[in-house]
């Protein structure tokens, strides 16, 4: 009787267990480019990756109005309802980014950016203030005073997400030998590229890399 209650209730646990992955597996979808993502507020990565922003018509400040994108960069906290209809506040620093017309961006350098390349490894651009100091070079001048004269210039920044766990990195070739080391045959084959050769060829291994390892969210 025992090992018969046993095989029975081993077999609810399976069909359980079956029963949810298929759920999961509905309720996820493959990305590609005619993916739209839901528009609202990201709250944290996890939102992003799991396609749940704060919807904007639950936002109470700043309005959600025709100026809404630019005033959001200007307040200090943001003030919506929760899926309870509880009130919340979140400080606008801890804003992960939006969707928005089903495109996500990103709050990166005080300001939202678009991530027009999506995959396992994704990829955006920021701008950034660079400060170059005006001056000649101290080397064999022993009465050398560094200058005080500087000017700052906009510059673009190319970034790296892990979308495993959400980390922001610095394009480059070095970071992304990091990136797909889980991948033995890519990171050998791009590895072993001579390092001009690496440079040139950073986003069409990153595309060979999402390419093998795609990514899914939710619908």
């Amino acid at each position: 009787m025992l090992n018969k209650r046993f095989i029975l209730f081993l077999l609810l646990v399976i069909t359980i267990l079956t029963a949810s992955a298929q759920q999961n597996e509905a309720d996820t979808v493959r990305y590609d480019y005619s993916f739209s993502f839901n528009n609202g507020l990201y709250t944290s990565f996890y939102s992003f990756r799991n396609n749940a922003p704060i919807p904007f018509d639950r936002i109470v400040s700043p309005a959600y109005d025709n100026d809404f994108f630019k005033n959001i960069l200007k307040a200090e906290t943001i003030s919506f309802y929760d899926e309870n209809g509880t009130p919340n506040e979140l400080p606008r620093k801890l804003i992960w980014g939006y969707a928005n017309n089903g495109k996500p961006n990103i709050y990166w350098n005080n300001k939202f950016n678009l991530i027009p390349y999506i995959g396992t490894i994704s990829h955006f651009v920021s701008t950034e203030l660079v400060t170059h100091y005006v001056g000649g070079t101290m080397m064999y001048d022993p009465m050398y005073i560094p200058s005080t004269q500087s000017y700052t210039t906009e510059e673009l920044v190319h970034y790296f997400i892990n979308m495993n766990t959400g980390e922001i990195i610095t394009y480059s070739s070095k970071n992304l030998l990091e990136l797909i080391k889980d991948d033995t045959e890519l990171y050998n084959e791009y590895s072993k590229l001579g390092k001009r050769k690496r440079i040139k060829s950073v986003m069409e291994y990153v595309q060979k890399y999402n390419k093998k390892h795609p990514i899914y969210f939710n619908k």
